[in-house]
């Protein structure tokens, strides 16, 4: 989940830097929790949680991986 935040951050700021964007705090959070929740269930056929699940509580949604 660390991943999806550092890569959103790292993508903003290059939309920042390379593109004149602005600083966009809820956008960079909005954008990492479902960056998360589609790397999470990319390939795997035992998910069974919805994205408002994960965004109210990823931690259980993680230990329902296991």
């Amino acid at each position: 989940m660390s991943l999806a935040i550092v890569w959103k951050i790292w993508k903003h700021r290059n939309k920042i830097v390379f593109s004149n964007g602005v600083v966009d705090d809820v956008e960079i959070f909005a954008m990492a929790q479902v960056n998360a929740w589609q790397w999470t269930k990319t390939g795997r056929q035992k998910v069974h949680f919805s994205f408002s699940d994960w965004c109210l509580n990823p931690r259980e949604c993680l230990v329902q991986l296991r």
